[in-house]
């Protein structure tokens, strides 16, 4: 599943740069693609396997961008953080469906608020958050869907204990 996850990670990357930006005029609505993707899946499969995704996607968005790889990483990895915090905090709780989507919808758009805002410091507009708030809203709800989506279907190939007949 960890190359599963790896391809993903650079089609959305890819997609990010190539078909967001058709789709949406103002680049601060557009949902955020790895950010939702690294979300869904550290909070059903792990954080153990979104390494991959945390160095290829930033690599590609800031291969192909005119900003640096670094804040593209810089970028990504609150994400992460706030699924492994998501996970710690929730190591002793039952293990279902809605809570684990709700963490990874939690997870997206705190992601996503601070991709955007490590993005925003990083081209030296951070005011540009502050002009731009129901369109910074409107890329963080949907990027928070988006990963409770990605969490929703890969809930079927988690991580589980196995029993004595499966």
């Amino acid at each position: 599943m960890l190359a599963v996850l790896t391809v993903l990670g650079a089609l959305a990357a890819l997609a990010q740069l190539g078909v967001l930006p058709l789709l949406f005029l103002d680049p601060l609505t557009q949902p955020l693609l790895p950010v939702a993707l690294v979300a869904g899946w550290c909070l059903v499969r792990g954080p153990a396997e979104a390494w991959p995704t945390l160095l290829l996607a930033p690599a590609l968005l800031g291969v192909l961008s005119e900003e640096r790889v670094g804040w593209f990483v810089l970028a990504l990895l609150p994400t992460a953080a706030v699924a492994v915090a998501l996970l710690y905090f929730a190591r002793n709780a039952v293990v279902r469906a809605p809570r684990r989507l709700a963490s990874a919808a939690c997870a997206g758009a705190v992601g996503a608020a601070c991709h955007a805002s490590v993005l925003a410091l990083a081209s030296g507009r951070p005011l540009l958050l502050v002009d731009a708030v129901a369109g910074l809203a409107l890329a963080v709800c949907v990027t928070a869907a988006l990963s409770a989506l990605v969490a929703a279907a890969v809930w079927r190939t988690r991580p589980r204990a196995r029993g004595l007949f499966g």
